[in-house]
């Protein structure tokens, strides 16, 4: 039976912890304080949809309620974020629907569209989250889409 040599053994380890790669540092976690007015968006969004989807019919109406689902979702996984980064839930409450003419509803719906296509862009490199939120922008871009369609199919 060969002999055990401690000093060679933690030389060898000594050299083959030195070789392996230090494991990477986590990622920089996103920025929580600007997710309450995303979720917040993503919310009016959802209840304005719903509320439109009452005014419009056939496939208007479904698809405007198959995009308030989406914004659902989005606020949802907003809010799982913040729920991650800060460990609590966000407090926010349900908007009331707007009362104004379909027309005026879109127009401010596909702004806040934008704007949220571009706050997610923003965030696609991400390091953590940049996944969600290259999914989120591809859907926004799907929601510009169908609210200029729904747009230009009103008549006057």
């Amino acid at each position: 039976m060969l002999s055990y040599d401690p000093k060679k053994a933690a030389e060898v380890w000594q050299r083959v912890q030195s070789a392996s790669p230090a494991p990477p540092d986590p990622p920089e976690p996103s920025d929580p304080s600007d997710l309450l007015p995303m979720i917040a968006e993503e919310w009016a969004d959802a209840v304005t949809y719903l509320h439109l989807s009452r005014r419009f019919q056939g496939r208007q109406s479904a698809a405007l309620r198959q995009m308030a689902q989406q914004e659902q979702a989005h606020a949802a996984c907003l809010r799982g974020i913040y729920t991650l980064l800060t460990g609590q839930q966000p407090a926010l409450r349900t908007p009331p629907a707007s009362q104004e003419d379909p027309k005026t509803l879109l127009r401010r719906c596909y702004s806040r569209e934008v704007r949220c296509l571009a706050a997610y862009q923003a965030r696609a490199a991400d390091p953590a989250h940049g996944h969600v939120f290259s999914r989120l922008a591809q859907q926004e871009q799907a929601h510009c889409h169908m609210l200029l369609e729904l747009l230009g199919s009103i008549r006057p």
